[in-house]
């Protein structure tokens, strides 16, 4: 996999390839879906590449995903240990939606970096062109979230996925005002609560060692807390699609 550093190491992301080159062991993998992914174990630092879409600026977006590493930046980890040691949010939170929201939170410290290098902001995710939230995913969305008292724990999960998705959306094409509207008309108390976690994670600066995202987590874990604790989840409600 070396023979492909040519393409994919250009001179915008040739000083973080060889500041991360001294701190890991980066082993360059195939990778059996269409898409790029990084793990670290220790110093060794594995990075998948879809082979027939080699690219650069994929491959930079890695690199960010290591440099965030390196800064001992532990968001994955650290979200998940704080949602799985409460009982209630980790029966509402999947492992597929645990995994997008600290991808988002990535993201967001990733993004302006992947800028200031000098890349298009298009080629940060390859789905730029995607619109996160429509008509047809908001009416499933109205139908399905609440039945008297009882809350569909798939809708909650779509719910706050689909938050952060709009949230860390840079495709300024998309316009999402209105499903904001929406989603604060539909549950006012877990739009907040999910608003200001996300407006307190963009003041975290991680290139700042005197700051930490600790109390940012915490307080999202309690106020989730709150709103979860008289709260009635039902798989699937009935008759609800």
């Amino acid at each position: 996999m070396k023979e492909h550093l040519p393409i994919l190491i250009d001179d915008k992301n040739t000083d973080l390839w060889h500041q991360l080159s001294e701190l890991y062991e980066i082993e360059l993998t195939p990778s059996t879906e269409q898409n790029y992914s990084t793990h670290v174990s220790g110093n060794i630092a594995t990075i998948s590449m879809y082979e027939n879409e080699l690219s650069a600026a994929s491959f930079t977006h890695e690199l960010l995903h290591l440099y965030l590493k390196s800064k001992n930046v532990k968001i994955v980890e650290d979200f998940h240990n704080a949602v799985e040691n409460s009982e209630k949010i980790n029966a509402l939170f999947s492992d597929g939606l645990k995994e997008h929201v600290t991808t988002c939170l990535e993201h967001e410290l990733m993004r302006p970096i992947f800028v200031q290098m000098g890349y298009e902001k298009r080629f940060f995710t390859n789905d730029f062109n995607v619109p996160k939230m429509t008509k047809k995913m908001l009416d499933i969305l109205l139908k399905r979230y609440q039945h008297n008292d009882a809350y569909d724990r798939e809708a909650i999960d779509f719910y706050i996925g689909t938050f952060f998705a709009m949230k860390s959306c840079i495709n300024t094409s998309f316009n999402y005002h209105k499903y904001y509207i929406a989603f604060q008309n539909l549950d006012n108390e877990l739009y907040t609560l999910l608003s200001e976690f996300w407006l307190d994670w963009k003041t975290y600066n991680f290139e700042d060692d005197a700051d930490h995202y600790d109390k940012i987590l915490r307080y999202f874990i309690e106020d989730m807390n709150g709103w979860i604790s008289e709260k009635v989840l039902i798989n699937k409600l009935p008759n609800n699609l």
